[in-house]
């Protein structure tokens, strides 16, 4: 589908628009993040180069190899988890704006199912679910470690805490690549909650709420009555039935276009840009100390692998 014309004065401005389905897949990879800023960290030191996709690759098969070889040690298996298992996948978090996916998988229900029997036949679930109860306990235990009051934290935006134990062959990986551990867990814990503020602090402006109210309009001209995306995704995803095939990528089709041509995309894409570096500068001790251990963490992780 073409893109359709502006509606008036429309202004046009741009973000990643995602679906949550990524969200749904039970892997322990990042998302791709952009350039720290430039200024200097504390103390003087030299800013982090941000990591490339190859190195945070390298680092989870790392991460995978040395848990396995922990588990195994505890009288365990232990699978390595792909760090992106279904590359089809994508996450449209504000609008599908992709025309060419939309055709194709339309808001994702098929890809839903394939999640769900991934995680089904997953082989350290099928693993430890013929495990005895007692044996089953002690690989959980084995491989997360058991809860303790002086375990692992990390103080989210907000001031919520989340802890971590501070045993088990997680935290054996970890120490191994990144050596120290409370700093590792708590500055990638929190940097990897920031999508989620991000995506609040983009939804809230009143800049996209009136690019959505535009969306609407453009879609119920189209014979598609949905107020917003989050709605439209929501009758054809999570279901326990299976969604009408057909109507899905007619929707989801739709959506795109519109958000082409409604300026949604384009607002979504700037602002959700703009909270990224305001959240990556407020958060900057953080970020930078994650890049800072990934980067001494590689040569750990090609000895790992035997590279």
């Amino acid at each position: 589908m073409g893109r359709l014309p502006s509606r008036g004065d429309r202004r046009r401005v741009t973000t990643t628009a995602l679906t949550g389905i990524a969200l749904l897949l039970a892997v322990t990879g990042h998302a791709c993040a952009p350039p720290v800023p430039a200024d200097r960290a504390a103390g003087g030191a030299a800013t982090a180069r941000p990591s490339t996709a190859a190195e945070r690759t390298l680092l989870h098969d790392a991460e995978q190899e040395l848990r396995r070889r922990c588990m195994e040690a505890a009288g365990f298996r232990y699978w390595a988890t792909p760090e992106n298992p279904l590359p089809e996948a994508r996450d449209f978090p504000y609008v599908v704006d992709d025309t060419r996916w939309a055709q194709r998988y339309g808001y994702g229900s098929v890809i839903e199912a394939r999640i769900r029997r991934l995680r089904h036949q997953d082989p350290n679930q099928v693993y430890f679910r013929g495990l005895t109860e007692e044996r089953r306990r002690a690989a959980v235990t084995a491989l997360n470690g058991t809860r303790d009051r002086d375990g692992l934290r990390a103080e989210l935006p907000g001031g919520v805490v989340i802890g971590h134990s501070a045993g088990g062959c997680r935290v054996t990986a970890w120490k191994t690549l990144y050596e120290d551990v409370p700093g590792w867990y708590a500055a990638s814990t929190l940097v990897d909650n920031l999508g989620g503020l991000r995506r609040q602090r983009v939804s809230a402006e009143p800049e996209f709420t009136a690019a959505v109210r535009e969306w609407s309009v453009c879609m119920r001209e189209h014979g598609f009555p949905y107020p917003t995306p989050l709605e439209a995704r929501g009758a054809f995803l999570g279901r326990q039935d299976r969604p009408d095939r057909a109507r899905e990528i007619r929707t989801a089709v739709q959506e795109a276009g519109c958000a082409a041509g409604s300026g949604l995309a384009d607002v979504a894409r700037r602002l959700d840009r703009h909270h990224d570096r305001r959240l990556r500068q407020e958060h900057r001790t953080a970020v930078e100390r994650v890049e800072r251990l990934r980067a001494a963490a590689l040569p750990r992780a090609l000895a790992a692998l035997g590279r």
